[in-house]
């Protein structure tokens, strides 16, 4: 059976991990907004990090988006990036900022 979920969370200057993938899951991550919600243009990291291979994988890196603005990827049919367990989603800005991922778990009974 799948889940929907969403999560948001406030970015700063650290790479925080937004979700990680349960064990015994698989996660369709969907779609995502980043939202600069300070007064200043700032610079957005976003990472997937791969734990079969100990690999930080870059999506964003340094991306620039203006003050007040925001950066939707995904959404569409069909569009998403499978994850197994133990995979996260990370992300950082140098300004004030907010993230909001949408995922679809899937149970793998192993």
């Amino acid at each position: 059976m799948a889940t929907k979920r969403s999560l948001g969370k406030s970015l700063t200057s650290s790479l925080v991990d937004i979700y990680e993938v349960p064990d015994h899951r698989l996660a369709e991550w969907v779609l995502v907004f980043i939202t600069n919600t300070s007064g200043s243009n700032g610079n957005y990291t976003l990472t997937y990090y791969d734990d079969s291979e100990s690999a930080s994988l870059p999506i964003l890196d340094g991306f620039q988006i203006s003050s007040k603005e925001y950066l939707q990827i995904g959404g569409e049919a069909q569009t998403f990036i499978m994850m197994e367990e133990g995979d996260k989603i990370q992300a950082s800005g140098t300004q004030a900022g907010t993230i909001l991922v949408s995922i679809i778990e899937h149970n793998t009974n192993r």
